[in-house]
């Protein structure tokens, strides 16, 4: 690791010039001998942002902190010197030693990152290939762009087989779950992320394998199976601390938060989301900070603290905006939605519904589509519009199964029991709550329970009314025929 000092924005701390001179292998006295001019005055732009920048004492903006290595990277594209440029995006940046590149994607800078990863792709050899590829696909994937995502991350695979390197390897098979996770394709992701991890553990990558745990936890969580979450979600957590890996660290208390809310234990989410946005904001994650202040509304929304659910969901969805992440935002919408949903403002809940729905069409992702349908179902129930929310159910329910995303499958099949309850049939309520019954036993959510045993009482009192007053409107019939 290189040299470090203070730079004048706040206490961000960064590589000296003279270190990354001596990295890049450059004299600045040695300039005047380099021809033609207009390739010099390259070199000595490059040498002025690394030496002559400062960043503004006001700025806060995390890319005025690295100006000087973006602009010094783009000077070196301009004399096609890519050695010298990759060396660039490779330095390491504190307080976390993420690389340059691996960082503007930790702080949100996905359409920053994919032009300095579309610059250098075909300039050096096939394992910069694999490095840019694996770049372009995750920052493609994190703007939403799931198809364009995958291309990118199975051509880094096949690149990195071909070169026989298996740390590369491991790292695409690991990133290319990645996006089938946000499209709902939890096993082919479980595929990927499960491949991933044996290669980590083959050639004893331990950050690999801490990724790998992470995300087979997230998939575990999606699919309703939250002991086995737990399971990897605490062996994450375990080796980023044992590693010094604090990004790891706050992805792990994040998915643990979630998986104990999934479990009803809301005051534990809320001590883990709030330890993972402490650690987010220390290290500059945006996305992990939208993330944490996405999961803590949730909680507080539940422990019907609404109003700072809303706060923390506002917050959210501004981060998500600043930073492209059409996944987030999406996301953040939705919060707010179930937010105005809690405080009986349904409209309001309606039009961020759509909106959350409107994205996830767009972007591909289906468990975005099966979580925006199912709460619009929810809205137009309490607004006693039960045919149109039957209607979402019924659309939710299907890519729910379609997806085997067993939470939002008894979401739906719980709101069509109480549907189905208010308009009379019955024997539908029934059949829609005995399943709900069924699956919420099997995952143990005893919130789920009670309402589907709330509403077979109910549905069952109302069939036995239904046919007490059918048999009655019978008995009087035969009563007045046989009566002259």
């Amino acid at each position: 690791m290189v040299n470090t000092e203070n730079n004048t924005q706040g206490e961000a701390i960064l590589p000296t010039a003279e270190s990354i001179l001596e990295l890049l292998k450059l004299d600045p006295d040695d300039l005047m001998s380099i021809k033609p001019l207009s390739k010099r005055i390259q070199y000595q732009a490059v040498v002025m942002w690394l030496t002559d920048y400062k960043c503004p004492q006001e700025a806060n903006d995390n890319l005025e902190i690295v100006k000087g290595y973006l602009e010094s990277f783009y000077h070196l594209g301009e004399v096609e010197d890519w050695e010298r440029a990759s060396k660039i995006v490779l330095i390491e940046l504190p307080p976390t030693n993420e690389e340059l590149h691996n960082q503007l994607r930790i702080w949100g800078y996905y359409e920053e990152s994919i032009k300095i990863y579309s610059n250098l792709l075909d300039k050096l050899d096939g394992y910069w290939n694999s490095v840019c590829l694996d770049g372009l696909g995750n920052n493609h994937s994190l703007l939403g762009k799931y198809g364009k995502g995958i291309e990118c991350l199975d051509q880094s695979l096949q690149i990195s087989k071909e070169i026989g390197n298996r740390h590369r390897e491991g790292i695409a098979l690991r990133n290319l779950g990645n996006p089938y996770y946000y499209m709902g394709e939890y096993h082919t992701a479980i595929y990927y992320f499960d491949q991933g991890l044996q290669i980590a553990k083959e050639i004893e990558d331990t950050n690999g394998e801490a990724t790998a745990l992470g995300n087979l936890g997230a998939a575990y969580e999606s699919l309703g199976e939250y002991r086995k979450a737990l399971y990897y979600h605490h062996q994450h957590l375990e080796i980023s601390r044992e590693i010094g890996n604090r990004s790891g660290e706050a992805t792990a208390l994040g998915n643990l938060g979630v998986t104990y809310e999934s479990l009803g234990d809301y005051q534990k989410a809320i001590d883990y989301h709030q330890q993972h946005l402490q650690i987010a904001r220390e290290i500059g994650d945006r996305s992990g900070e939208a993330y944490a202040l996405m999961n803590l509304g949730s909680s507080n929304r539940t422990l019907g603290k609404y109003h700072i659910a809303i706060d923390c969901f506002q917050e959210s969805l501004q981060i998500a905006r600043e930073i492209g992440s059409r996944n987030l935002e999406s996301r953040a919408l939705g919060g707010l939605g179930l937010a105005y949903r809690s405080l009986r403002e349904y409209h309001k809940a309606i039009d961020y519904h759509q909106k959350s729905l409107e994205i996830s069409r767009e972007t591909g992702s289906r468990n975005g589509e099966v979580r925006a349908l199912g709460n619009l179902g929810f809205a137009y129930n309490f607004l006693g519009n039960y045919d149109k929310a039957i209607n979402y159910y019924q659309e939710s329910l299907q890519i729910a199964r379609e997806t085997e995303e067993r939470h939002e499958e008894l979401r739906n099949l719980a709101g069509l029991g109480f549907a189905y309850l208010f308009i009379g049939e019955y024997g539908k309520s029934i059949e829609n709550s005995k399943q709900s019954l069924q699956i919420s036993r099997e995952m143990k959510n005893q919130y789920v329970t009670v309402t589907s045993i709330g509403n077979l009482a109910l549905a069952y009192c109302g069939l036995i009314i239904k046919r007490v007053w059918q048999f009655s409107e019978k008995l009087a019939d035969m009563l007045k025929r046989a009566i002259p």
